[in-house]
């Protein structure tokens, strides 16, 4: 292998371990700051978690709270979040509880609060971030790995997925509790492990590659391949679910340096037209395109292949990570959207749009002319077989 110059970002401190909240009184005085803001969504407030992180908080400082919405975080939400925390009195500690939707948009209030103008004028990196207040962000997924990247993503008024990019949306620290995910539901668990699964391989094998990419995006594969079985089927497990929110934080600094690839590409695109949740999206984009991307790469697949079964090979790895999407029970995660169309050609268009092409040029194997087509009609027959398969489960399940 050639020499390669490489530079990697700021690394968050990250706090792991059963009780990790309890390290925020602390972490609020060393950061100067005089309240909370608690930034999570409606989902995960019905489950009662934000309140009882309200109640051991409110002893310490004033705390405050601002629940967006179910679903894709957008731009709107993220301008309302910014006006309730510049509105506040004091310096704010923003906390970013939950999953992807809660984290991407803690992380953007805390740069928006410090900087002017509204979300819109971030977007797509088009102006820099001013600042922010502190934050620290607490995932209750393990897939996403929001909480230490440089990134957000949002979607518009028009429904597409686009991202906002800075050192600013980097937390002042994680803490991974893993109680906080035993709650989650089985296609959630699956569902959100599969994206760290995404986020290690194509960084792993990304255009960007280096030795401090590699090393943690191959041990989140690891990790995946041995827990996220162990976290669907016996959600109690704590050492399973300590083990996936470690996966998917190295993912996620893997990707922070590294960035996505195709299956990112077809991923965003599904979510901007047919509004399949991200890690659905991204689970079908790979297994579609896994091959075509292994073809005349083998050599940087080899070592995912190894990681997630040692001894595999490259040309493995596609059936490897079916075999591992269905022991988790991935089609149950389709039960919501059976009955939706896809279409291959607005598929096809939306992949090469402005916001997606980061994504593809960074791939392994970089599509061109008639492979966008392509890889869109395969996306849609995994995506159609899977339905299918899911109710032939469902009628034997019955019987």
């Amino acid at each position: 292998m050639p020499l390669n110059h490489f530079h990697t970002g700021r690394q968050t401190p990250i706090i792991a371990g059963p009780g990790s909240l309890e390290q925020l009184p602390e972490l609020r005085r060393r950061l100067g700051a005089s309240r909370y803001m608690i930034i999570s969504d409606q989902g995960l407030a019905a489950t009662g978690l934000v309140d009882a992180l309200v109640d051991d908080l409110t002893a310490d400082a004033e705390v405050d709270t601002f629940l967006a919405p179910t679903g894709e975080p957008s731009v709107a939400t993220a301008d309302e979040a910014a006006a309730a925390v510049r509105a506040l009195p004091g310096r704010p500690l923003v906390i970013g509880l939950g999953g992807g939707t809660a984290l991407d948009i803690a992380k953007l209030v805390a740069a928006l609060a410090e900087s002017q103008g509204d979300m819109e004028n971030y977007l797509l990196a088009r102006t820099p971030w001013a600042g922010r207040v502190p934050a620290v962000m607490v995932p209750t997924t393990s897939g996403t790995g929001s909480e230490v990247t440089r990134t957000s993503i949002l979607t518009d008024v028009e429904g597409r997925k686009l991202w906002a990019w800075g050192d600013e949306l980097l937390p002042d620290a994680v803490l991974l509790d893993p109680v906080l995910t035993r709650g989650l539901p089985a296609p959630l668990t699956a569902t959100t492990g599969l994206d760290a699964f995404v986020h290690a391989l194509e960084a792993t094998t990304g255009q960007g590659r280096h030795t401090f990419i590699e090393a943690p995006a191959l041990q989140a594969i690891r990790q995946v391949g041995q827990a996220l079985p162990t976290a669907v089927t016996t959600p109690n497990d704590l050492v399973a679910r300590q083990r996936m929110q470690e996966a998917a934080c190295l993912a996620g600094q893997a990707i922070d340096n590294g960035g996505t690839g195709i299956a990112h590409n077809i991923g965003h695109a599904l979510g901007s037209c047919f509004h399949l949740p991200h890690g659905v999206a991204v689970t079908l984009a790979l297994e579609a395109s896994l091959a075509w991307s292994v073809a005349d790469n083998e050599a940087c697949f080899a070592p995912a292949a190894h990681a997630l079964k040692a001894g595999s090979k490259a040309q493995e790895l596609p059936r490897l990570f079916r075999e591992l999407a269905d022991q988790t029970r991935f089609n149950q995660a389709l039960a919501p959207f059976a009955t939706l169309t896809l279409d291959t050609e607005t598929l096809a268009l939306t992949m090469q749009k402005e916001e997606n092409a980061p994504m593809a040029r960074n791939a392994a194997r970089r599509p061109t002319g008639e492979d966008w087509q392509w890889l869109a009609d395969a996306t849609v027959t995994v995506f159609d077989r899977r339905v299918a398969e899911l109710a032939t489960q469902n009628r034997e399940i019955s019987a």
